[in-house]
């Protein structure tokens, strides 16, 4: 992959290219923007794109994705570019991926002593973190220092869906760079390009809000449910097929409450019915309600059925 593989984000690779062109790269950086538009490919890319081996493409301002340095990058396997996410998070701490919340100070300061040593096998060393606005208060005052006076040939990436949240000490030190909403075309291309069928993508898309990983979670879950018997039967049925795993189930549970709250906005919207506005309202209130519960370890299996329940009564089903 290099950077013509990032779909409808031009003038955030724009500004990536013309920093890589000008020689003139910020010590660090926020790649801002909704989840699953591509701010942690890009940053991946642009960690490439600084240690290519290929000088005739990263002159140009992107990355061979061929040489060593390229494929280590992309493997996760290059000692000068460390993802911190909530798994690599998990692994410092013996934990589960499933059980981390925030990123910890403990995980900023591994980040810190290693940003202090040499680079060993590429010109720049990358530290990259991801959910940046979940960094708490004391990992992110440990990281100050450290972005706004980084060692040469440095960057710090952090990645955020919610950069408001973040603080303004650490805003202030950052280069921002905005990334957008996906358009419904490039979605569904994306979709088409990992053999996601036509039509399935087009509905698909309805889902995504604009986001890549949205688009392909509404894909598998409507892949999965048209094998589901449709009508009264459906609640029950998509119930017990949910994944096995907690945590698998809970996340799938909560983004298809999403999916019916679009699939009720659309219903009144076409039905031109004042006096549905009322029922619908009553259904999306439901819907903050069971989404709640599963933050609070209500069983998933017992919220979806009961959610899938109260839409088909106003005829909203998502097999349609």
């Amino acid at each position: 992959m290099s950077f013509r593989k990032i779909s409808g984000q031009d003038k955030a690779l724009e500004t990536l290219k013309g920093f890589i062109s000008s020689k003139r790269i910020p010590g660090a950086m926020i790649f801002y923007g909704p989840a699953g538009v591509g701010k942690a490919t890009a940053a991946l890319e642009f960690a490439k794109t600084l240690n290519c081996l290929d000088q005739d493409c990263s002159a140009k301002g992107d990355n061979c994705s061929l040489c060593s340095n390229c494929k280590h990058i992309e493997a996760g396997t290059h000692p000068d570019v460390i993802f911190a996410d909530f798994a690599y998070q998990a692994m410092l701490k013996k934990e589960e991926p499933e059980k981390q919340q925030s990123i910890k100070v403990d995980t900023v300061r591994a980040l810190t002593a290693a940003s202090q040593q040499k680079a060993v096998a590429g010109r720049w060393k990358v530290f990259i973190i991801d959910s940046a606005e979940t960094l708490q208060t004391e990992a992110a005052n440990a990281l100050l220092k450290f972005i706004e006076e980084p060692p040469e040939n440095t960057v710090w990436i952090l990645i955020s869906s919610k950069k408001e949240a973040m603080l303004n000490t650490i805003k202030s030190r950052c280069q921002a760079i905005a990334f957008s909403p996906l358009g419904e075309d490039v979605l569904i291309n994306i979709l088409k390009d990992n053999f996601v069928e036509e039509n399935l993508a087009r509905r698909a898309v309805k889902y995504a809000q604009g986001s890549g990983a949205n688009a392909f979670r509404a894909a598998e879950i409507l892949g999965e449910i048209s094998a589901l018997p449709g009508g009264a039967a459906f609640p029950t049925a998509f119930a017990l097929n949910l994944p096995r795993t907690l945590a698998q189930s809970r996340a799938q549970v909560s983004f298809a409450l999403d999916m019916l709250a679009v699939s009720a906005h659309e219903s009144w919207i076409k039905s031109g019915r004042e006096d549905k506005a009322q029922e619908l309202k009553n259904l999306l209130s439901k819907l903050v309600f069971y989404k709640k519960a599963i933050a609070r370890n209500v069983s998933p299996s017992m919220v979806a059925e009961a959610a899938l329940i109260s839409a088909l009564d106003l005829g909203i089903s998502l097999k349609d």
